[in-house]
C-alpha cells in the first residue's frame, strides 16, 4: 500500500462505538486526509476539527485537513449560496491534489448534509475513484431525521445513495443511528461521540475576564449563534421570569429565521431583560475566551430544537456546570442518569421551573456540575474517543487491503 508505514493486511469487520479499545498488532503511521472546516468560523464542526487536529499526532494521525469553511453566515433555513461553490470548487481541487500526492489510508468527510449534500457526493466520489476508503460524518441528528421525512421520493432516493457512496458513514447520536439502520438496511454504520480534552475543564488562569462582574447572585450561560432553534428565546422568556438571575449570551448573529415570528419573540425577550440590566452579551469570540466563559458562569443551558452533539454542553459539563437542555439529538444519552436536567423542547414554563432551584440552591449547583465533570471524564475524554476513531480508521485501511 505505501510501503513499511502501511496498516497491516487483514480483513476486520468495521469497529463500532461498543469497541472502543480494540486491540491492535501494531501501531502503524496512518495517513488521514480530512474535509472539514478550520475555525473560523467558531462553530461545531470546526472546534471538532481544532480538538482532533491537536490530539491526532499523539495517535499516529498524520491528517492533512482540506478546509471548506465558506464564512456564510449559519442559517435556520440552510439556504444554498453562491459564494459557496468557489469555496467548494477551491476544496475539491485541494482534495483531489492531495489524493494524487499523498495517497492517504483514509479520508474523512465531515458533512451537516442539506445543501452540502451533493457537495459531499463528489468528494465521496473523488476519493473512491483514487481508492481512499471515505467515512461520512454527519454532524447532526435531529436535524437529518426530520429534513430527510420531508424529501420528496426522488430527492430521498438521491440522499439515500450517497450515504451508501460511503464506505462507512459515522453518526454522533444514538437517535440517528437507530433511525438510519431502520430506514436504510444494511447501510454501513459507527456512532463515536464528540470529545472534549481535560484542559479545558480546568480552572482558568488569572486575566482580564470575558464576561463583566456579575450583578444578580446567579449566571445562567448560553453559549452559541443568536437563533430561534438554538432556543434562546425560550431561555430569555424563562429568566423574564425569575429573579436572582441574569443571562450570559456567548456567540455571534446567525442568519435567517425558519418561523421568523419566533426571530420576533426572541429578540422582545432578550430586549426585555437587557432594558432590565440582567443581559450579558459578548458576540462571536474566539474559543479561548469561550472556554473561558465557561468558569464566570453558574449554570448552563441549551433548550435547542434541534441538535447533532452539541460540544457547547461538553465543555460546560468539563468546566463543572449543571446543564439544562431539551432531549434532541444525543443530548439525553450525554445527560443520562443524574448528571443533567432535560425539558421539553419550546416549553417556556418547564424551562422556568428547571432553572428555579438550580438558580436559588448554590449546593445543588455544586452537586450536579461534580456529576457532569465526572460524566465527560468517563465517557467524552479526548484520548479515549481519539482511539476510537484510529481503530476505525485502521479497520477501513485494513478491508481496503483485503
Amino acid at each position: 500500500m505505501h510501503g513499511p508505514q502501511s496498516p497491516l493486511r487483514g480483513s476486520h469487520d468495521l469497529v463500532t462505538a461498543s469497541s472502543p479499545d480494540a486491540p491492535e498488532p501494531s501501531r502503524p503511521l496512518l495517513r488521514i486526509v480530512l474535509w472539514a472546516p478550520r475555525p473560523p468560523p467558531v462553530g461545531g464542526i470546526s472546534r471538532w476539527t481544532a480538538r482532533f487536529c491537536e490530539a491526532a499526532p499523539g495517535h499516529g494521525l498524520d491528517v492533512r485537513v482540506v478546509d471548506i469553511s465558506s464564512g456564510v453566515a449559519v442559517d435556520e433555513r440552510s439556504r444554498f449560496a453562491l459564494g459557496r461553490l468557489p469555496v467548494a470548487w477551491r476544496a475539491l481541487r485541494e482534495l483531489r491534489r492531495v489524493l494524487r500526492a499523498r495517497r492517504p489510508d483514509v479520508a474523512h468527510v465531515t458533512s451537516s448534509l442539506f445543501w452540502a449534500t451533493p457537495r459531499d457526493a463528489f468528494t465521496i466520489a473523488l476519493c473512491r475513484c483514487h481508492g481512499v476508503p471515505a467515512l461520512l460524518q454527519i454532524h447532526a441528528s435531529s436535524q437529518i431525521v426530520a429534513w430527510r421525512e420531508g424529501l420528496t421520493g426522488p430527492r430521498r432516493w438521491l440522499l439515500d445513495r450517497v450515504l451508501r457512496l460511503a464506505d462507512v458513514v459515522l453518526v454522533l447520536s444514538r437517535e440517528l443511528e437507530e433511525y438510519l439502520r431502520c430506514e436504510l438496511p444494511g447501510l454501513r454504520i459507527a456512532r463515536i461521540p464528540n470529545m472534549v480534552s481535560e484542559a479545558e475543564g480546568a480552572p482558568a488562569a488569572r486575566g482580564n475576564p470575558v464576561l463583566p462582574p456579575r450583578r444578580q447572585p446567579c449566571r445562567i450561560l448560553f453559549v452559541g449563534y443568536r437563533l430561534p432553534l438554538k432556543g434562546l428565546g425560550e431561555l430569555a422568556e424563562a429568566v423574564l421570569g425569575l429573579a436572582g438571575c441574569e443571562l450570559a449570551v456567548v456567540g455571534g448573529e446567525g442568519g435567517g429565521a425558519i418561523d421568523p415570528e419566533s426571530s420576533v419573540r426572541m429578540q422582545d425577550a432578550l430586549a426585555k431583560l437587557r432594558s432590565e440590566g440582567r443581559l450579558i452579551e459578548t458576540g462571536q469570540v474566539a474559543p479561548d475566551l469561550v472556554t473561558r466563559s465557561y468558569r464566570e458562569a453558574d449554570l448552563f443551558a441549551l433548550p435547542s430544537h434541534r441538535e447533532g452533539f452539541p460540544n457547547t454542553l461538553l465543555e460546560a459539563m468539563a468546566a463543572g456546570l449543571p446543564c439544562v437542555a431539551t432531549p434532541v439529538g444525543a443530548i439525553p444519552e450525554v445527560l443520562e442518569g443524574d448528571c443533567g436536567v432535560l425539558v421539553p423542547v419550546g416549553d417556556v414554563s418547564a424551562l422556568r421551573k428547571a432553572l428555579a432551584p438550580l438558580v436559588r440552591d448554590p449546593g445543588l449547583r455544586t452537586r450536579l456540575g461534580q456529576r457532569a465533570r465526572e460524566r465527560v471524564a468517563e465517557r467524552y475524554a479526548l484520548d479515549a474517543v481519539m482511539r476510537r476513531y484510529r481503530a476505525l480508521y485502521l479497520e477501513l485501511a485494513r478491508a481496503r487491503e483485503g
